[in-house]
């Protein structure tokens, strides 16, 4: 259902891809429980969707509930991805600090995700990335990774001081 939901959700058919991403958690809830990491996945693919769709304060439920269990199950490069979808919904909402503070949780295990949604490099140590040089709240790979990224970032990228960039 993920897959589905996921296809839903390239093509443009947000609304669709909420529905099935809703029944997938359902599915999930009744047959594994609310804490399983299979569920944290179908969790972070709706606060995936939110962000998209613009609906902050559900991503920021789904993705905390991911966030939750992945911190103590699953695949530790799964958890630097919530890490950093949450990166993302904190520059949405303008803190840039808490953007970052959320991706450097992972710098101890070497498990901070390149912030290119595109890029397959999702477990990365600290030393190897990149910061956003305005704002230091975002980290890449390589510099390709940074410039596909930039059209996104443009939009919430400012030093932390307050002062906006000239995109």
């Amino acid at each position: 259902m993920n897959n589905q939901a996921l296809q839903l959700q390239r093509q443009g058919d947000f609304q669709a891809a909420e529905r099935v991403y809703l029944q997938a958690i359902q599915v999930k809830e009744a047959g594994l429980g609310t804490e399983h990491f299979t569920t944290a996945v179908s969790y972070n693919g709706l606060g995936e969707l939110y962000l998209k769709m613009d609906r902050l304060d559900e991503a920021g439920e789904y993705l905390n509930k991911a966030l939750r269990i992945r911190s103590v199950s699953g695949p530790k490069v799964d958890l630097a991805y919530t890490r950093d979808n949450l990166g993302r919904l904190h520059e949405m909402r303008g803190d840039l600090e808490a953007a970052q503070d959320i991706r450097l949780q992972g710098a101890p295990e070497d498990n901070i995700a390149c912030s290119n949604y595109a890029c397959a490099n999702l477990s990365n140590k600290l030393s190897a990335l990149s910061q956003c040089t305005v704002c230091k709240a975002i980290y890449y790979c390589s510099k390709p990774c940074q410039m596909a990224d930039w059209k996104r970032h443009k939009k919430f990228c400012r030093r932390v001081d307050g002062s906006a960039t000239k995109a």
